[in-house]
């Protein structure tokens, strides 16, 4: 699905949440209801960091947080540091997260949370021209790898962000 002709909620954080090409498995299309507000859906994230159990959450009850209240749960596992307590609350309780292989990790610049654009590798990274994202990354994190290693959903993987404000991408790398 890559319109949003269900009249489905966007979020700032995440624009591409809809998009099975460039955001892997981050909501599931399935039939499904709702485990917040009972009503039936289409479109859904069946994963919250909360202590019940949670399959499904519709995405208006991401969007507007009583998913959220209901469950005291958060729907991101880590993200770096700002200074806006606002801005956390709408990342980390209204804004559904990514798969990765160790818990998502949303990165910030400008003192807000950047938007996720999806899951990369070095392939589609070098049909960006962004491959300098990933010597970046290396540098700041101290690793080293190989970049022909990091693949799109591969045990190596790429999650990349960008800026909201000035407009620098940033790379966020995973491996299982």
């Amino acid at each position: 699905m890559n319109d949003n002709s269900l009249k489905l909620p966007k979020f700032k954080y995440h624009p591409n949440v809809y998009d099975k090409e460039k955001v892997l498995d981050a909501v599931q299309f399935d039939n499904n209801v709702c485990q917040c507000c009972g009503n039936k859906t289409d479109v859904y994230v069946s994963t919250m960091y909360c202590s019940g159990e949670v399959d499904c959450i519709c995405m208006e009850c991401v969007a507007n947080g009583k998913a959220a209240e209901k469950y005291d749960g958060e729907f991101i596992q880590y993200a770096e540091e700002i200074s806006d307590e606002e801005k956390r609350t709408e990342l980390f309780r209204r804004t559904p997260g990514y798969c990765s292989w160790q818990g998502e990790y949303w990165l910030a610049c400008c003192d807000d949370y950047c938007e996720y654009l999806g899951d990369v590798g070095y392939a589609e990274l070098k049909e960006m021209n962004l491959v300098s994202i990933i010597e970046e990354y290396k540098k700041v994190e101290g690793m080293d790898f190989d970049n022909e290693m990091l693949e799109k959903g591969g045990s190596l993987a790429g999650y990349l962000f960008r800026c909201i404000h000035c407009g620098k991408f940033r790379l966020n790398v995973d491996c299982d």
